[in-house]
């Protein structure tokens, strides 16, 4: 695990060391660069498997005719290490990274089918010239890069783009679909010129010509018979979890008492040799630390648990938004922060239970779309009917009861089944980011055209998008800024196969989400932790906006903001902020409306952070 970095052209002495260490946090045990005057490589490292100098990177084949530096662990590289020393390839290292090289050796282009794990990887064909970029088929780590048509640069971290002298400027298509989701939608981000390669990318740039393909993508698998579902299930989560507890540093395991995080728990406890410590957060106003709590004396590890409270907040939040580089709307990044640095006390990497919702249907907006799906055969004059009668209500009060209600209703009313599903996972629909910003439109969603199930074509669209651009990203930046690696078993790529042969009948069954899951798994928990229904990875934010250190800030950053001044109305922006004046609010209302103030208060903080230097944080 690490940080990666470099450049293809003109470039100066030095750059990609410059470039690396901007990303200490990523790799604190070691750095190194390579150039042979066209390409440049850099490397932070976080010493995982093969601890040795061996293990070192950038990495090299025997003739050093290819290069490469990855972010990420290849789990099944024992079995390839077998298959390509069979073959005839040399090793010298006992790192899995390795296995990269001689499978691009072996294989060409098709190396990339033959890896399973997470990765962001950069390797350099010496001979042909020519540069490869890839990112893991679901996207747990990511990868930016920057093309002006003279050179490339690429980096972990957009941060570290910077140091490579790419300028720094505000990509404001990126803002209206921010606004509407809590995070960047697609391939750009919000700098100017920076872009993402997405989940299941490969991209190849020879000096000429920077091309990218797809090189895996989710799709419907019917080669399963229901009785299989369960036992191929438990023995494709069991293995997922073994090849992730395969490492040369302790090893321990985020558990919230969910279904996810304790199954994985679970399976990883009969995996590890030594002790499993296990890591909870909690609030000093809600907590699912009791659950955690039951959940580890269950399974037999040694618990951590930390409380999350305002004042822990406002002292980090400015540094949180420098190692996001982009805004994050979703006040979860905190969460994910704190367990993080908790959780490297005692360990450098730990396992999770992300994906769970996405694979298996735990999310309400399936449920729901699922009980109103005959509304969409509605015949059209009746649809224009009730959107007649819904435009007679004044929406023109953001964050008003009758405006959120309206809102409700006008997904109901929605002209598919993917527009639907879209409406319900914005944090401000469409008419509600005109009316604070006069931004309209947002980048599309990356959509699903080879699942034909419907409720598992939702549940793909999640993969794709919300997924790994929003919550993936905060767990990778928030665990990097701790130095620990996080392992994702369930969305091991046969795993994700798997759950794609599953017809959805199977995953919501009864009014219970992630019926198959929770069957696979029911010897491994007790009746009480197997049936509860998700709580999620919440956080207060309700009571966080209205403590008095992060509520002045808030209104101090949004009233006087450069960004916040030129890019939000007045009346609107006013009347919002005036919702905090009242105490502890609950309710529809006051969930939409403080999930709104806290998205624009991340995008200000994230343009205070790298634009006017307000914030000076250290890695």
């Amino acid at each position: 695990m690490c940080g990666i970095c470099g450049l293809y052209g003109d470039q100066e002495e030095g750059t990609a060391i410059r470039m690396s260490q901007t990303m200490v946090h990523r790799g604190p045990d070691d750095s190194d660069h390579y150039s042979d005057g066209v390409v440049s490589l850099g490397h932070r490292r976080l010493s995982i498997v093969d601890l040795s100098e061996r293990g070192r990177q950038p990495m090299s084949n025997e003739d050093e005719t290819i290069w490469m530096v990855v972010n990420g662990e290849i789990y099944n590289h024992k079995d390839l290490r077998r298959t390509l020393e069979s073959a005839g390839h040399i090793f010298r290292s006992s790192s899995d990274s390795e296995t990269i090289i001689h499978s691009y050796e072996q294989y060409g282009m098709g190396f990339i089918h033959k890896l399973r794990g997470m990765f962001a990887l950069a390797l350099y064909d010496k001979k042909n010239r020519l540069l490869v970029l890839a990112r893991d088929p679901i996207g747990k780590k990511p990868l930016y890069f920057y093309y002006d048509g003279r050179r490339l640069a690429f980096a972990s971290e957009i941060k570290a783009l910077f140091a490579a002298g790419v300028d720094k400027s505000i990509n404001w298509r990126s803002l209206s679909g921010y606004l509407m989701y809590q995070y960047t939608v697609g391939r750009e981000t919000m700098f100017q010129g920076v872009n993402k390669v997405l989940a299941g990318e490969i991209w190849t740039f020879d000096g000429y010509k920077l091309s990218n393909k797809r090189y895996w993508d989710l799709q419907n698998h019917n080669n399963q018979h229901e009785a299989d579902y369960i036992s191929r299930l438990r023995y494709t989560l069991d293995e997922a979890v073994k090849l992730r507890m395969d490492a040369d540093v302790p090893v321990g395991s985020f558990l919230s008492g969910g279904i996810d995080s304790s199954a994985v728990t679970a399976l990883a406890a009969e995996h590890c040799s030594g002790p499993l410590h296990t890591f909870s957060v909690g609030f000093d106003t809600f907590s699912e630390l009791p659950w955690a709590k039951k959940a580890s004396e269950h399974i037999g590890t040694e618990h951590h648990e930390i409380v999350v409270t305002p004042d822990m907040v406002a002292d980090c939040i400015e540094k949180v938004a420098w190692h996001y580089d982009e805004p994050v709307g979703d006040a979860a990044t905190l969460n994910n922060y704190f367990l993080s640095q908790e959780a490297c006390k005692y360990v450098k990497v730990v396992v999770a239970g992300e994906g769970g919702d996405e694979l298996f249907g735990g999310y309400q907006h399936y449920r729901i779309g699922s009980l109103v799906r005959p509304l969409y055969s509605l015949p059209l004059w009746a649809r224009d009917c009730g959107e007649g009668l819904l435009r007679l209500v004044p929406h023109n009060h953001l964050g008003s009861k009758l405006s959120r209600w309206r809102h409700m209703a006008m997904f109901l009313l929605q002209p598919s089944f993917r527009e639907a599903h879209d409406y319900m996972t914005q944090t401000m629909n469409v008419e509600e980011t005109l009316e604070l910003s006069g931004l309209g439109g947002a980048a599309g969603m990356i959509l699903a055209p080879h699942i034909n199930d419907r409720l598992n074509q939702a549940m793909a669209w999640d993969c794709k998008n919300l997924l790994p651009e929003k919550f993936l990203m905060k767990a990778d930046k928030a665990t990097m800024a701790n130095s620990v690696e996080e392992r994702l078993p369930l969305l091991d790529k046969e795993v994700m196969e798997l759950a794609f042969t599953i017809p959805s009948s199977w995953k919501i069954r009864n009014g219970q989400e992630k019926y198959v899951l929770r069957r696979a798994v029911a010897n491994l928990l007790p009746n009480d932790l197997l049936n509860r229904k998700k709580q999620g990875f919440g956080t207060p934010v309700g009571h966080w906006l209205r403590h008095p250190r992060i509520k002045s800030m808030v209104l101090d950053r949004l009233n006087d903001g450069e960004l916040a001044k030129g890019l939000f109305r007045a009346q609107p922006l006013s009347r919002l902020l005036k919702t905090l004046d009242v105490p502890e609010p609950s309710g529809l209302s006051s969930h939409f409306t403080d999930g709104a103030i806290w998205t624009i208060f991340a995008l200000q903080l994230w343009h205070d952070t790298f634009f006017e230097d307000k914030t000076k944080c250290a890695a």
